[in-house]
């Protein structure tokens, strides 16, 4: 990875995710999905746009990708759209982490419920409290969405009581 960044504006759950699994600056694995679509995108800055900076941080800083065909001290810009595409992938990766590893928790019945499982996994990975209910609204979309196409990805199993046995 290269020294130079990049900077884009993420949902602050997000950027907590981002930062907490892949630190700051941000630096995907080498043929991560997302530095393909940064590789594909990037361009000689034109002469009319100043260097990006981060004086609040409130952007999220991405290392450039090493690329033989686009070395990073000449190409190292990003439109708005390019970087669109960027967040857009950066969504599909928080979605099939946040999926693979609550959907299982889930089909778990320890008696606590989806709710509490969902602020301990984002606990798990630097998510702050505040953010908790955006997870949760977003982990029960994708589930409501399966279950409108008629795959119910619910758990339907009851925890008997010894009193029923």
């Amino acid at each position: 990875m290269s020294k130079l960044c990049i900077y884009i504006k993420l949902k602050p759950y997000l950027k907590e995710w981002l930062v907490h699994s892949l630190g700051e600056p941000v630096s995907f694995p080498e043929h991560s999905n997302v530095n393909a679509v940064v590789r594909t995108f990037l361009q000689r800055r034109p002469k009319d746009v100043p260097v990006e900076i981060n004086p609040n941080g409130e952007l999220t800083a991405i290392c450039i990708p090493d690329s033989k065909a686009k070395p990073a001290e000449y190409y190292n810009y990003l439109s708005n759209s390019a970087k669109k595409a960027v967040t857009e992938s950066i969504e599909d990766l928080f979605r099939l982490n946040m999926w693979n590893e609550l959907a299982q928790l889930a089909m778990v019945d320890d008696g606590k419920g989806v709710n509490s499982h969902i602020a301990a996994w984002c606990e798990m990975h630097g998510i702050s409290l505040d953010s908790v209910e955006t997870v949760r609204q977003k982990y029960f979309r994708i589930r409501k969405a399966y279950t409108e196409k008629g795959i119910d990805l619910r758990n339907f199993t009851r925890k008997k009581n010894r009193q029923d046995e």
